[in-house]
């Protein structure tokens, strides 16, 4: 990861952005540097383009198993968010 930034920047970035998104990065910086302490939490971030097939992941405070099963815990997750307004399977018949 080669595309770091300088402070000015990153405060131009957060001073561009609208309260909601200010709060959000908040919110995801908070969590981020929760996984950094002694015992804390993994985290698994996946950073890309939704149109291109290939997308960096970063790991904090996870080997590969973690963050391996942090990603099958995502997929499960986001499985059932797309199911869970399915209808019944007996209405396919």
């Amino acid at each position: 990861m080669d595309e770091q930034i300088d402070q000015e920047e990153l405060e131009r970035i957060v001073a561009s952005m609208t309260d909601n998104q200010q709060a959000h990065f908040k919110m995801l910086i908070t969590a981020l540097v929760q996984c950094y302490a002694d015992g804390g939490p993994s985290a698994v971030v996946v950073r890309g383009y939704a149109e291109d097939p290939i997308a960096e992941v970063l790991t904090v405070n996870a080997g590969a198993m973690d963050a391996m099963k942090l990603m099958l815990s995502a997929n499960d997750f986001f499985n059932y968010l797309s199911l869970r307004d399915a209808p019944p399977r007996e209405e396919f018949n």
